[in-house]
């Protein structure tokens, strides 16, 4: 379900691969390995003072690049089967639409990716009617997580009065950090769990 203008589909897969390329000595931090293995220093890097994610010293060979590239094509490839056999239609079909594009509400239906058009009342049928809930029962909708009577944000520390933590670009680095090389499925930030710890 859908409605008429929500962004729908982006089924993709994106990769990445972050490296030191001069940060460290910028920030005057020096690291050293033992090496015992080909691949055996491909993460091996300084953990970045606020962020606590490692920062690979190095960038990928072209083996690993290519290793790296295979991960995402199978990753993609598992992706749209999944939603091919969850939409009951031929993994070319969705493949056509694929390929982290977006599509409204209204074209994902034409194409379809989405069975119903509606907004949140069309929802809340739907869902009742799965639950096996009368529709003339009264449903009480619960919106998480809840809000407390104080942030406990008030108490995080801060680095020359500006709030790190907060920051969208720093939880996104620190995402991507946690994350180095596996392949991610194509998603806005906001949906992504970049928590930080």
């Amino acid at each position: 379900m859908a409605a008429p203008v929500t962004i729908t589909g982006s089924i993709g897969v994106i990769g990445g691969w972050l490296y030191n390329n001069g940060l460290n000595e910028k920030l005057g931090i020096s690291t050293d390995y033992v090496k015992t293995g080909e691949h055996a220093d491909m993460e091996f890097g300084a953990v970045l003072p606020f962020i606590g994610a490692f920062l690979p010293d190095r960038n990928l060979t072209e083996d690993e690049r290519a290793r790296m590239e295979r991960e995402i094509r199978t990753l993609y490839k598992d992706f749209v089967t999944m939603v091919s056999e969850a939409r009951k239609k031929d993994f070319d079909e969705i493949e056509a639409v694929a390929q982290g594009r977006v599509w409204s509400g209204l074209d994902g239906k034409e194409i379809g990716l989405v069975d119903t058009l509606g907004g949140l009342e069309t929802a809340i049928t739907i869902a009742k009617h799965m639950a096996g809930i009368p529709d003339k029962d009264e449903v009480e909708i619960v919106q998480l997580p809840r809000k407390g009577l104080f942030s406990l944000d008030l108490f995080k520390p801060k680095l020359m009065g500006v709030d790190i933590k907060n920051q969208d670009a720093i939880k996104y680095l620190k995402f991507r950090l946690e994350h180095n090389g596996k392949p991610l499925p194509m998603l806005p930030m906001e949906y992504l769990d970049m928590t930080i710890q």
